[in-house]
C-alpha cells in the first residue's frame, strides 16, 4: 500500500485540560516528525493566542484531545457518581450536570477555526495510546507512567530530541496527538468515534 502524500507542512497536537487549573500542552511536528515546538499553557487566552499568531498554524492539521470533565459534586457520591450514573434527560436533579463526562472547553473557538478553513479534528488520548501500542503499564499520569511513555516515544518512535529529564504528562500526550495529526494527514485510516460540538472525534486503529 502506497502512503498518500500530504499537503500540510506542520502537524499540531494539543493536549487540552478541562480548566486553567491544569496544564495543557501543544506540540508541533514537521514533515520529518521532528519536534519543532513543545510548550505548555494554562489559560484559554494563551491557547487562543497561539492559534491566532503562530506561523505554524498556517498550512497545518490540528489534533485536539477531548478532556474529561472531572468537576465534583457536593455530597458523598461526588467521586464515583459520573462513572456509574446513566445519561438521560429524564434525570431532573442534575443541576450541576454531574452526568456530563466531557468538557466543552475551547469548543466554540475550535469550531470557529474549522469554519475559517483550518483542518482540525479531535481525539481521545487514551484510545490513541492503545492505537500506538503505548498502553499505560502504570496508573495513568503518574511519574512511572510518564517515564515509561517518554522512554517508549524515544525508542519506538525515534524522538531522540526528548530530554533525559521527565516531561509533563500533557506534553507527552501532545506529542501523541501531533503524531496522529500527521498520520491522518498522510491518509491513514482513522474511523470516526463520534462528533463533539461540531467536530469529529477520530480514532487510531490497533
Amino acid at each position: 500500500m502506497v502512503e498518500k502524500s500530504s499537503n500540510e507542512n506542520f502537524f499540531i497536537g494539543l493536549s487540552l485540560s478541562n480548566s486553567s487549573n491544569y496544564d495543557s500542552s501543544v506540540c508541533v511536528l514537521d514533515r520529518n516528525s521532528r519536534i519543532i515546538l513543545l510548550d505548555k499553557f494554562y489559560f484559554t487566552q494563551d491557547i487562543e493566542l497561539f492559534f491566532n499568531n503562530s506561523p505554524y498554524v498556517h498550512n497545518s492539521i490540528v489534533c485536539v484531545s477531548v478532556p474529561y470533565d472531572n468537576s465534583l459534586l457536593d455530597g458523598k457520591w461526588r467521586i464515583h457518581s459520573k462513572n456509574y450514573k446513566m445519561l438521560g434527560d429524564y434525570f431532573k436533579i442534575n443541576r450541576q450536570k454531574w452526568t456530563k463526562r466531557l468538557s466543552n472547553r475551547l469548543c466554540e473557538f475550535l469550531l470557529n477555526l474549522k469554519e475559517e478553513g483550518l483542518n482540525v479534528f479531535r481525539c481521545d488520548v487514551n484510545q490513541l495510546r492503545r492505537g500506538y501500542g503505548l498502553c499505560a503499564n502504570y496508573l495513568a499520569r503518574t511519574s512511572l507512567d510518564c517515564k515509561d511513555l517518554q522512554t517508549s516515544l524515544r525508542i519506538k518512535f525515534n524522538f531522540d530530541e526528548l530530554p533525559e529529564n521527565m516531561l509533563a504528562a500533557s506534553s507527552l500526550e501532545a506529542i501523541i496527538c501531533a503524531m496522529f495529526a500527521k498520520y491522518v494527514s498522510f491518509g491513514g485510516q482513522a474511523p470516526e468515534l463520534y462528533e463533539f460540538d461540531g467536530i469529529k472525534v477520530l480514532s487510531k486503529p490497533f
